[in-house]
Parts: structure tokens; C-alpha cells; sequence
């Protein structure tokens, strides 16, 4: 009863140390054109007024959190052996049996496959979950053919 990881290892790249270094860069970038005349006039130009480019830079800045929230900050890190599946957002873990996953949905955008896990009872991280698989989690379910089967029940689907 091994535990094997099944999500990619660009999960905690995309997850934390992006976000933060993007929001470190451009958040102090930002305060610079907030708090000075110098940064608003420089980044302003001449062809509008310093307010416009202080709006325009937060608005930049919040809007890239904002995005970051919904499309990485929310992915979970899993791992997977014959009884149960283990989720962690890298600062708490949970284990869940098999038998209280309703389904699976996995979807193609180009390098990247997240799948999106449905609960039948909500749990610490609430009724779903979304992680990036890797090659490992197609290895894990093919030598694994009793939890593929589990997994499989109608409920597993695959969006290109």
C-alpha cells in the first residue's frame, strides 16, 4: 500500500511561489506609481494624466491577484494509493475513501490536464477539488485497475 503522488510538479510553482513573486514585482512596481509623483509622471508619459495611471496600475495589479485566486491559487496537491486519496492545499491534508468521490472530469488546456474532483459529502476543502495531473496519475489508474475501476463507473469523463 504505496502512496503515490499523481499531480503534476508544477502545482506548487503555479500555485505559490508565482503568484508571489508576480504580486511581490508588480505590487512594488505599483507602490511606486501610487506613492510618487516621479513613478505616475514616468509611467503616465504625457499622454494622460497621472490619476488615469495610477487607476490603470491597480487596477492591473488587483486584477492579476484576482486571476491568480481563480486559476492557481485554489489548485490542491494529491496523492493516491489503494484506499483513499490524499488532498493537501500545502498547508493542511485530508484523506478521502474513493467511495465518497461522485466524479472526475478531466480537461485539456495545452500543456496542463486539471482535473476536477466532485465529493458526494463536502469535506475541509468543500465538495470539490481541482488538481493537475501528471503522467503518474494515468500510471497510478492503469496499474491500478481495482481503484480505476472505482474511479471509472460512468463518472470519469475527459474534455478536449
Amino acid at each position: 500500500m504505496q502512496i503515490q503522488s499523481v499531480s503534476s510538479g508544477w502545482t506548487l510553482f503555479l500555485k505559490l511561489v508565482f503568484p508571489v513573486m508576480w504580486t511581490a514585482f508588480f505590487g512594488t512596481f505599483v507602490g511606486f506609481i501610487l506613492f510618487s509623483e516621479d513613478g505616475a509622471y514616468l509611467i503616465a508619459g504625457g499622454v494622460v494624466t497621472p490619476m488615469i495611471a495610477r487607476i490603470v496600475a491597480l487596477t492591473f495589479l488587483l486584477s492579476g491577484i484576482f486571476l491568480f485566486y481563480f486559476l492557481f491559487m485554489r489548485l490542491k496537491r494529491v496523492d493516491m494509493d489503494n484506499d483513499f486519496m490524499y488532498v493537501t492545499n500545502y498547508f493542511k491534508s485530508r484523506r478521502y475513501p474513493y467511495h465518497n468521490i461522485e466524479k472526475m472530469v478531466e480537461n485539456q488546456y495545452l500543456m496542463f490536464r486539471p482535473v476536477k474532483v466532485y465529493f458526494r459529502e463536502a469535506g475541509t476543502f468543500g465538495g470539490q477539488i481541482t488538481f493537475l495531473s501528471g503522467k503518474s496519475f494515468h500510471e497510478f489508474l492503469s496499474e491500478r485497475p481495482d481503484v480505476a475501476s472505482l474511479l471509472k463507473k460512468g463518472k470519469w469523463t475527459v474534455e478536449e
